[in-house]
C-alpha cells in the first residue's frame, strides 16, 4: 500500500473510532451505575463489619487460615456491645509450627502457638481464644473508664 492509499482509509478509522466512542462511554456508564447497586449478599452482611468490627488475616500457612475462619466463627457467635477491630498475624516455623499473635489497637493481646501437624487442635483453640479475648478487653475497657490521666492518651493506658 502507498501513501496515497492509506489516507483515506486511515480517515475512515479514525472517523468511525470517533463516532463509535460515546456510544462506548454511554455503554461503560450503564455498566457502573448496575455495578453500584448493591448486590443481595452485600444488602444482608453489608453492615457486619461495621457491627462487629474488622478482623485482618495476616496468616501465611493453611493452619493459620484455619484457625482464623474458626476464630472468625467463634467471635462473631458472641454478643459485642461495640465493634472491636483485630489483626491476627502468624509467625511460622516449619520445624515447631506457628505462632499467633492477636492485636488489638497495635498491641498483642493474645499469643498462642499452633504446633506443626495438630489440626484437630486448631478449632478448640480459637474457640478459646475468642473467649479469653472477649473477657480480656471487656476487662480493659473497664479500667479505660475507672482510669483517667489528663495526661496520658488513650493507646498510653497500660
Amino acid at each position: 500500500m502507498n501513501a496515497r492509499t492509506w489516507r483515506p482509509v486511515h480517515s475512515a478509522l479514525a472517523l468511525a473510532f470517533a463516532l463509535l466512542c460515546p456510544a462506548a462511554a454511554a455503554q461503560a456508564l450503564d455498566d457502573e451505575t448496575a455495578f453500584d447497586q448493591p448486590q443481595p449478599l452485600e444488602a444482608a452482611f453489608g453492615s457486619l463489619e461495621r457491627d462487629a468490627g474488622f478482623l485482618v488475616d495476616r496468616t501465611m500457612t493453611n493452619f493459620g487460615a484455619a484457625f482464623v475462619r474458626e476464630f472468625a466463627h467463634a467471635w462473631r457467635a458472641r454478643a459485642l456491645v461495640e465493634p472491636v477491630d483485630l489483626t491476627i498475624t502468624e509467625k511460622p516455623s516449619a520445624r515447631w509450627g506457628s505462632l499467633i499473635v492477636v492485636e488489638h489497637r497495635n498491641r498483642p493481646v493474645a499469643r498462642l502457638f499452633l504446633l506443626a501437624g495438630r489440626s484437630a487442635t486448631i478449632a478448640p483453640l480459637a474457640a478459646e481464644t475468642a473467649n479469653y479475648l472477649s473477657r480480656r478487653l471487656a476487662d480493659n475497657a473497664l479500667l479505660d473508664k475507672l482510669f483517667k490521666n489528663p495526661d496520658l492518651a488513650p493507646e498510653e493506658l497500660p
